[in-house]
């Protein structure tokens, strides 16, 4: 009974990872309430997928469930692209189980009743046998309490729970099971990943720099590198799609500030002269502190600093503590936080380190230590008053009224405020020009046509209202836009050739016996020895450049190797040692190496076939509705 008690304490732990595991079925079971996403209107359908209508409750209810998990893990609340991204995740999931719910549908994949006995009786899945009921103390399934569980007769609504879970499961793991039959991963596979993440060359190079050869090439032309008008067209033709510029907006738009004004400022230096009055007439600092200070991280400790040296504090602080003395409430002193009403509790030298109790400094000795303060303190920020921030408010919202009716110029010309135009934006990542990072703002601006007003937005700065000023369509770039860039990198290319001419005509000269130092004597050459790289990894000094690694690993020992064009230039290669394969090491990683390529096979192959799936799908998104 005590191991069954256990097993029903974890129930909720099974059920949980269903909750995860299984999007799908809670599709399905999902009810019909929804506590703080709610739209205004009638809630209705947030997406269709091949005519499968998903209700705005069931993303709303996995939304939720996403954002408390955030909230556990992370111990704050998400901030607003935090939302967003959340949102979107929750998205991608849903779409995702339904698709695949779908194909298993689809291809009658299901569940019998042998089948479940057979999980349930000879192989209990993983997530059943992490039950810590069913392991002894070693941590190890014990398939000996699994089978006293089994016989156990008050044990039918654990086991009840556990055949839902099959259920629900084994048509997924089935389908699963399919994909992972196509990943097969070979010995000569396993050598190869192991070979190319292991073993390292060690090579002497000479780098051939191209910006060595910019005088020569635009001696001709004042020092200017001549470009082809054919040569620049020719690789605009070519290279087209590098120019895509997504959709992009432009808005008009006027910021109601938040900021505090002259006269918020000035009410907190007669609150702070108030507060340095009754502290020096005798009120308990730390009592003041707790009612009037704004530092979080020390307020309900009466303001207490502890001990702090120079240097730890901010310069106006920290000059005004050091310079008074223990007992003395001293201020306002003001820093970039605010106002600083501070009483100095003590003073003292900290004992050089190592010191022994025989040997610490007496007397005027002491002064050889470094001066420690202890302090509290009462901070008032120049913060906008609560009157500032809805006067701000209503004006935005009045704003945005006047300007629906009468229109934007002429409500800013009645009004008499600044308007302000953003450049053109993509929508990506939720930055708005004038605003920073504001997926609310950018959400709307790109589901609204040309012309459309907001209402009001509270953004960092204070509270915005916009106007959708130019929708400029997704397109081609026009040659004239990136003629320039085009020139810069076909003047970079013919710099990198003219390197590459210098390596072919210095490669040249090692014919005969003349080796790489000799060449670089001649010359007046410089040698590098770059630190032994894998194939996969980076070059001390060049970074990744895989025709420098290919190039290399394909060398025999003091073989020279022709010219080679890189990222960065043109080099002579000469190949110093590759290591040998360690056979012992490869024999001890390679079930390791052979499970992590099956997973990786696993994965693309699933990745494959989904992406195919989705883009072949019928997916309609009305998110925009509701977020």
């Amino acid at each position: 009974m005590a191991m069954m008690t256990k097993m029903r304490e974890q129930t909720h732990i099974v059920l949980g990872i269903l909750l995860i595991a299984f999007l799908a079925l809670i599709v399905v079971e999902w009810g019909s309430e929804s506590t703080i996403f709610r739209p205004k209107q009638q809630t209705g359908v947030i997406a269709s997928i091949n005519g499968q209508d998903i209700h705005y409750e069931q993303f709303a209810r996995a939304y939720e469930q996403q954002i408390e998990q955030y909230k556990q893990q992370a111990g704050a609340e998400p901030n607003e692209n935090q939302y967003e991204y959340l949102r979107n995740q929750v998205w991608e999931n849903l779409v995702r189980e339904v698709l695949v719910t779908q194909e298993i549908e689809k291809r009658g994949i299901s569940v019998t009743n042998s089948e479940i006995r057979h999980y349930i009786f000879k192989e209990p899945p993983e997530l059943i046998k992490q039950n810590p009921s069913f392991k002894n103390d070693q941590g190890e399934f014990d398939n000996a309490k699994y089978q006293a569980a089994l016989n156990d007769a008050n044990a039918g609504e654990f086991w009840r729970q556990v055949e839902t879970y099959l259920r629900a499961s084994l048509p997924y793991q089935k389908f699963q099971d399919e994909f992972e039959a196509t990943a097969l991963v070979t010995d000569a596979e396993v050598r190869d990943d192991y070979v190319k993440r292991n073993q390292k060359a060690t090579v002497k190079y000479v780098f051939f720099n191209p910006e060595k050869y910019r005088a020569r090439a635009g001696a001709a032309n004042n020092g200017q590198i001549p470009v082809e008008k054919s040569a620049v067209e020719k690789y605009f033709k070519e290279h087209e799609q590098e120019f895509k510029d997504p959709e992009k907006r432009k808005i008009d738009y006027i910021i109601f500030s938040n900021k505090a004004t002259r006269a918020d400022s000035d009410s907190v230096r007669v609150l702070a002269g108030q507060i340095l009055q009754r502290a020096r007439s005798g009120e308990d600092f730390a009592a003041l502190a707790q009612d009037y200070s704004e530092d979080e991280s020390n307020r309900d400790k009466g303001g207490d600093l502890g001990f702090f040296k120079r240097g730890q504090m901010v310069k106006p602080f920290e000059d005004a503590a050091f310079a008074a003395n223990p007992g003395d409430i001293i201020g306002p002193v003001q820093t970039t936080f605010g106002l600083h009403i501070i009483k100095v509790v003590a003073k003292k030298f900290e004992e050089p380190e190592g010191e022994s109790k025989d040997k610490k400094p007496k007397g005027k000795e002491a002064a050889k230590g470094e001066e420690m303060v202890q302090a509290s303190h009462v901070l008032l920020k120049f913060e906008a008053s609560r009157r500032t921030i809805d006067a701000a408010r209503d004006s935005a919202s009045y704003f945005s009224t006047a300007a629906k009716e009468a229109g934007w110029e002429t409500t800013l010309q009645n009004e008499k405020l600044p308007g302000q135009t953003s450049p053109l934006f993509a929508k990506g990542s939720g930055f708005v020009p004038g605003v920073g990072m504001k997926p609310s703002v950018s959400n709307f601006v790109f589901r609204s046509e040309t012309g459309t007003i907001s209402e009001m937005f509270e953004v960092p700065q204070g509270f915005i209202v916009l106007r959708v000023a130019e929708i400029q369509k997704e397109r081609i770039r026009p040659l004239e836009e990136v003629q320039a860039q085009i020139e810069n990198i076909l003047r970079t290319e013919k710099l990198k050739d003219m390197a590459l001419e210098a390596a072919k005509a210095a490669r040249a000269k090692l014919n005969g016996s003349m080796t790489m130092e000799d060449l670089a004597a001649q010359d007046s050459l410089e040698i590098k020895t770059a630190e032994p790289f894998a194939r996969t990894g980076y070059i001390s000094g060049l970074g990744r450049d895989p025709a420098f690694i290919g190039t290399a690993f394909s060398l025999q020992p003091n073989q020279i190797s022709p010219a080679v064009k890189g990222n960065r230039g043109a080099y002579l290669l000469q190949l110093v040692s590759v290591d040998p394969i360690n056979e012992a090491d490869l024999q001890s990683q390679k079930e390791t190496i052979r499970g992590q390529l099956l997973e990786r096979a696993k994965q693309n192959a699933f990745s494959l076939w989904y992406t195919d799936l989705k883009e072949k799908a019928k997916i309609q998104d009305f998110r925009d509705l509701y977020f």
